[in-house]
C-alpha cells in the first residue's frame, strides 16, 4: 500500500500521515503527532502539503483545527496531476529535441569521428544507421562478408533486405567465397552480389555508406565494430571496393 502512495509521488511522511488519519478519522495534530511520531515542527507542512494535494481537509471547532482524510476517490486526483506532469513534461521534451538534434548534428558532423560498438549489436547499429542516412537511390558497398557472420546475423539481414527494397537504396555486396557456397543465394533486388576469389578470408568486413565507415570484426571470441565518419577515408574505401568488385565473381 505504501508503495503505491510513493509512486502516486506522496513521500514516507505524508504517506504515514494519510493512512494514519484514515485509520483515527477527525482528529488534532496532538494525537496524530503521538500516533505518527513524526515531530511538531513537521507535521503542519506535511499536513499542508496534503492539502493542497486534495487528500485532507480540516474545520476549526472551538478555535481548535481538526483535521480529517478526504475519501479515498481523490486518490484519482492524484493521477491527474501525474498526468499534467506528463504532458508538460513531454511538451517540454519535444521542444528540446530540435536542439538537442542540432547540437548532436554539429558535434557529429566533425570531419573526423571514430566510435567503438560492441557486440552483434554494434554491427546492427553500424548497419541500421546505413538505413537511415539513406534516402531512395542511395548506395551502400559491402566488403568481404564472413561465414560465421552469415550464420549468426542471417535473420537480421534478411529483414535488412526487405528494408532497401521498399526503400529503394541499391546495395553491392561481395562475400567471402566460401559463405558465398555456404547456401544457395537468394535474390535480392536491390542488392548486386558478388563473391571473393577463393582463398581470400575476411574476418574483419566492411560497410560503406554515405561518409562512414564501418569496420566490424566477428570471432568466436569477438564482436565488435568500429565506426569511422570522414569523408575522405570513405572515399578510399570506396576505391577499394571498387577494385576487388572487379576482381569477383558472379
Amino acid at each position: 500500500m505504501k508503495e503505491l502512495f510513493g509512486r502516486l509521488g506522496l513521500n514516507k511522511n505524508e504517506t504515514t500521515v494519510y493512512l494514519t488519519l484514515s485509520e483515527m478519522g477527525e482528529t488534532t495534530t496532538g494525537p496524530l503527532i503521538k500516533k505518527t511520531s513524526i515531530p511538531s515542527s513537521k507535521i503542519y507542512s506535511i499536513l499542508g502539503s496534503l492539502i493542497e494535494k486534495g487528500l485532507v481537509g480540516y474545520f476549526i471547532h472551538g478555535g481548535v483545527k481538526t483535521f480529517r482524510a478526504n475519501k479515498p476517490l481523490v486518490l484519482r486526483h492524484l493521477l491527474d496531476i501525474k498526468e499534467q506532469e506528463l504532458t508538460k513534461l513531454r511538451e517540454e521534451v519535444d521542444q528540446s529535441i530540435p536542439l538537442l538534434e542540432k547540437a548532436f548534428f554539429e558535434a557529429t558532423n566533425s570531419n573526423y569521428n571514430v566510435e567503438v560498438l560492441e557486440g552483434l549489436r554494434g554491427i546492427k547499429t553500424v548497419y541500421d544507421l546505413s538505413l537511415s542516412l539513406n534516402k531512395a537511390g542511395g548506395k551502400m558497398y559491402t566488403i568481404g562478408y564472413p561465414l560465421l557472420a552469415s550464420t549468426l546475423l542471417n535473420a537480421y539481414f534478411k529483414e535488412f533486405h526487405k528494408k532497401l527494397t521498399a526503400r529503394s537504396i541499391r546495395a553491392k555486396v561481395l562475400y567471402d567465397y566460401d559463405t558465398w557456397f555456404a547456401k544457395k543465394r537468394e535474390s535480392r533486388p536491390y542488392a548486386d552480389q558478388r563473391y571473393l576469389p577463393k582463398g581470400i578470408k575476411t574476418p574483419a568486413f566492411i560497410h560503406i555508406f554515405n561518409d562512414y565507415v564501418g569496420i566490424m570484426v566477428i570471432t568466436e571470441h569477438q564482436k565488435l565494430s568500429i565506426l569511422i565518419k570522414n569523408r575522405e577515408i570513405a572515399q578510399s574505401y570506396l576505391e577499394y571496393f571498387n577494385l576487388l568488385w572487379r576482381l569477383g565473381k558472379k
